[in-house]
């Protein structure tokens, strides 16, 4: 039998299954509603509803929707609709329907998990659902409780509940790991090939090193690869220390906002931003409580070198600014800019976040006094750990500053192991990524012409299918790229080859835009497959 594909409904054959089980089930079979000549049932909600279906072999054998609102088919269910009102932020669940023949705890919990991924993801408070009075035993199983009796629909009888999220999260961790299992265990696309900018893909002696029993952060063995891990990733700076912790890109660029506050107080700067990580490292500044100006430029356009040297002319204490701006896959001219604020006597901040490990950072430190970085990216390691590169000057600056542990980089860079908790299992694995492709000066050199060869390459290729990248070519990052989706189907298509790209992000939908990134254990063979069935679209 073929396997199960869980997915989000997009194009319009799926649609046109989903208004055709709809009939079957709550026309045909519950007679809630009177059969149509059509076979077609469409929801009163259907402009508003998120499909999540279960399809075998292309049909779709199991449907879900969800939307929230602000009208709510449950409220004339309800002895009091302004129950509701209660509910901080509620998502309406509706149309669960399984083909006769396909009914399984397989397929409902892959339907479930679907649904409750995309309300926790989108923090939803609450799930309402009218719960078919014959299978009100499953409901409360899940989780669902009733907010009042079964009322009369047609033929059949429904009763008005709800589950809350947090209560959820907190009390039924053991069904929801049950429900997650059920779906990867039986979803074909199990095992796609990453294109995104995190999860990347991971090499086998990576996975290998991440596997490695668990130690003590304390113990001899662990200090020895932690410093060792160090070590390495000084080769990417020359000229810098590294402050290595537990934590994400977001939490690194927090302590580097920390750490220019503690250094410039009042002092004003400037903020560089091109992008949506422009943006928010100026968003970070500002809940710091730095004082800057923001110099914004478009999304997809190159820095204007002027501009930059207009703000340089005003003397701000320090610049922060993304080298690689994931968002758009532009690669921002910091060379350009270290000069200028060199010249100027001005401190420089980077983030980057997708750029360390497929371009250099800098030629040397110059000016350069703050430089953030991740382990999931283009090191080709797991998600979980972060570092700050800090120079000679920092170290000076914070001196006798005092800053809470989490973003004390002084300290951290004093201190021979970690200072707080840190996951064995990342360690060694991102000490395995580094000592594999960044070994040696050699291969840091190596390894770069390798992402930029790869990036030239793929916007080729993107280009002769129709996909033209948003970055102009003169300032293509080496690593991902931006483009119109040329439908809304494609991620879909994309996954059907085998390969998962980017485009659920926020910033992504609401511009329509999707994203490749070819990152981690990735090389041109791995990738032909994907072109290849584009192609023949």
């Amino acid at each position: 039998m073929p396997k199960l594909l869980f997915k989000e409904a997009q194009n319009a054959d799926e649609l046109e299954q989903i208004h055709a089980l709809n009939h079957r089930v709550f026309a045909e079979e519950i007679a809630q509603h009177r059969p149509l000549p059509s076979g077609l049932l469409i929801d009163r909600f259907h402009s508003r509803n998120r499909y999540f279906v279960a399809l075998r072999d292309g049909v779709v054998i199991g449907m879900i929707s969800a939307h929230a609102g602000p009208e709510f088919s449950i409220a004339r269910r309800l002895p009091d609709a302004a129950l509701i009102a209660g509910f901080a932020r509620p998502l309406e669940v509706r149309l669960l329907a399984i083909a006769a023949q396909e009914r399984s705890r397989t397929v409902l919990a892959g339907l479930l998990w679907q649904v409750y991924q995309f309300a926790v993801s989108n923090g939803f408070s609450h799930l309402l659902i009218s719960a078919l009075e014959a299978r009100e035993s499953m409901y409360r199983k899940i989780g669902f409780h009733p907010l009042g009796p079964a009322v009369p629909d047609g033929c059949a009888s429904f009763i008005p509940m709800v589950m809350g999220i947090k209560e959820h999260l907190i009390a039924g961790q053991r069904r929801i790991r049950m429900h997650k299992d059920r779906w990867n265990r039986h979803s074909t696309m199990s095992d796609p090939i990453s294109l995104m900018p995190g999860p990347v893909c991971i090499h086998p002696r990576v996975a290998e090193a991440f596997a490695s029993a668990p130690v003590s952060h304390r113990s001899p063995a662990f200090i020895e690869c932690y410093e060792k891990v160090r070590s390495l990733l000084k080769g990417l700076l020359n000229g810098a220390e590294v402050a290595l912790f537990t934590g994400t890109g977001t939490l690194a660029n927090d302590a580097v906002a920390a750490n220019l506050k503690a250094i410039f107080g009042s002092a004003r700067g400037s903020v560089i931003s091109n992008g949506e990580f422009g943006e928010r490292i100026a968003k970070q500044a500002a809940k710091a409580g730095l004082e800057f100006d923001h110099a914004q430029f478009g999304w997809r356009d190159a820095w204007s070198i002027p501009a930059i040297q207009d703000n340089l002319d005003r003397k701000p204490a320090w610049i922060w600014a993304v080298q690689l701006e994931t968002s758009t896959g532009v690669l921002n001219d910091t060379d350009t800019l270290l000069k200028l604020a060199g010249a100027n006597k001005c401190a420089v901040a980077l983030d980057c976040v997708s750029s360390v490990g497929a371009s250099p950072i800098a030629a040397n430190v110059g000016p350069l006094l703050m430089a953030s970085g991740v382990s999931g990216k283009s090191l080709g390691a797991y998600a979980g750990l972060s570092f700050v590169y800090i120079s000679d000057e920092c170290r000076h600056k914070l001196s006798n500053k005092i800053l809470c542990p989490s973003f004390d980089l002084l300290c951290m860079h004093k201190t021979y192991g970690p200072v707080s908790t840190v996951l064995s299992s990342s360690i060694f694995a991102l000490s395995r990524a580094l000592e594999q492709e960044y070994g040696s000066p050699e291969a840091i050199t190596r390894r770069f012409q390798e992402y930029r060869s790869l990036g030239e390459q793929m916007r080729r290729l993107m280009r002769e299918i129709g996909l033209e990248p948003l970055a102009p070519e003169s300032v293509a990052a080496p690593n991902i790229a931006t483009f119109a989706l040329p439908s809304p189907s494609f991620p879909e298509e994309c996954l059907s080859a085998g390969y998962q790209i980017a485009h659920e992000s926020p910033y992504l939908r609401s511009r329509g835009w999707g994203q490749m990134a070819w990152m981690g254990n990735l090389t041109s063979t791995s990738l032909e497959g994907l072109f290849r069935k584009l192609r023949s679209r």
